[in-house]
């Protein structure tokens, strides 16, 4: 479980860890094997940037989910912070690792889907 808040510099750090930001891009979704290999406390602290990043909240993760990955080999993950709000963190298979993130009731709304459920 992640506590506290990240400082700003702190906050880019893991940015540029998580993304690889000037590494090459010899992998097939470099920031997906970084984050898979990370312990899951630091898993939790890079996803909980990722959603603070996307302009929302969250002081403390209570749980994280790997969704799974699409055709395109973008993948899902899963947040849920303290306090209910949940969040889905898209990670696209591109160069940069770009990231997107949607609250589950927006992704509910906008596309019928769930979170916290394995893709299919």
């Amino acid at each position: 479980m992640l506590r506290g808040r990240l400082s700003p510099v702190s906050h880019r750090l893991m940015l540029s860890v998580v993304l690889g930001l000037g590494a090459s891009a010899g992998w097939a979704n470099p920031a997906q094997d970084r984050l898979t290999a990370m312990p899951e406390v630091e898993r939790s602290e890079a996803l909980a940037v990722f959603v603070e990043s996307g302009g929302h909240s969250c002081r403390t993760v209570a749980r994280t989910f790997f969704q799974g990955e699409d055709a395109k080999g973008n993948v899902f993950w899963d947040v849920e912070c303290a306090g209910g709000e949940s969040y889905v963190v898209v990670i696209k298979n591109d160069v940069p690792g770009s990231t997107r993130v949607m609250s589950c009731r927006r992704l509910r709304a906008v596309a019928g889907a769930d979170c916290f459920k394995k893709l299919e």
